[in-house]
């Protein structure tokens, strides 16, 4: 076992299962989040807990937090933790912008503290089980130093180059998925008003050339079951779409199908609500079929 402690900042319902992980496998840890209630299951346990980190402990700060301005706010702002007690490293597994990423980085340098960024992918049922990927962008010996700790809550890890490539390719993977589950509800939709049985038509897809993360979860246990609780809502979805719409201007590449999908996307979370499942997408089809 590594000699590091954590600290780990954001325990939401994504952050709350990663966080429980690291704390079943005995790693000696601390957590933040400005939700009591949140907090509560954590002090249950006997894990120290605040609203601020900086007088917890914690050689290693994890973020996991809504957006890089949070991240910066948490870390950098008043009571943030790395304005007290001495840090080492700090893993952002948010998703976060790239370039306020590789600003943050350089900011914490200052501090003599290294940045590795680790967004992940894989949902509340794979943090719930340890069973996401994560996708690192960072210095490789950093990464490396921390590959111990992710491997508790990622069933892989991939270093995919400098600071800032793991929101990257992060923004990149949610445009594929954001595709994927538009694609795969409109044709869901469509079967159903032919007639055909859902389940059946999910089925072949998911053995077929269709197969997508949407046919193999989201809509099955998702979609027909009624939950709508895949657990990413519409509104952090639509800023990891925007993020991967910004990249593409940078780099003066045309992108007419991300363009589509994130006016698409925007619209369906402003009809349902923008803290609506992503999975609810179906809802705003079938009335829209019914139109």
């Amino acid at each position: 076992m590594n000699d590091d402690t954590v600290l780990f900042i954001g325990v939401g319902r994504m952050g709350s299962l990663m966080a429980m992980r690291l704390a079943e496998a005995g790693i000696t840890l601390g957590v933040v989040d400005h939700s009591p209630d949140a907090l509560m299951p954590f002090r249950q346990r006997g894990i120290a807990a605040a609203a601020s980190g900086a007088a917890l402990s914690g050689s290693i700060v994890i973020t996991m937090l809504p957006t890089d301005l949070e991240v910066r706010e948490a870390l950098l702002g008043p009571g943030g933790a790395c304005t007290g007690l001495p840090r080492r490293i700090v893993i952002d597994m948010s998703s976060a912008s790239p370039a306020s990423t590789q600003a943050l980085s350089a900011d914490l340098a200052r501090k003599n503290i290294a940045l590795i960024d680790a967004p992940v992918s894989g949902g509340m049922a794979g943090a719930r089980v340890g069973n996401l990927i994560a996708m690192v962008g960072g210095d490789r010996e950093i990464y490396e130093q921390c590959l111990w700790l992710l491997t508790v809550m990622c069933r892989e890890v991939f270093h995919v180059g400098p600071v800032g490539s793991g929101h990257s390719v992060k923004a990149l993977n949610n445009y594929l998925s954001a595709a994927s589950l538009w694609t795969a509800t409109e044709a869901l939709v469509i079967g159903k008003r032919l007639g055909l049985d859902p389940a059946a038509m999910i089925a072949v897809w998911d053995a077929g050339s269709g197969k997508s993360h949407a046919t193999e979860v989201k809509l099955p246990r998702h979609v027909l079951t009624g939950s709508f609780d895949f657990g990413q809502s519409l509104e952090l979805f639509c800023k990891d779409i925007a993020i991967a719409a910004a990249l593409a201007e940078q780099t003066r590449v045309r992108a007419p199908a991300l363009d589509s999908f994130l006016t698409n996307w925007r619209q369906a979370s402003q009809a349902l609500g923008a803290q609506e499942d992503i999975t609810a997408l179906i809802k705003l089809l079938e009335q829209n079929d019914n139109d």
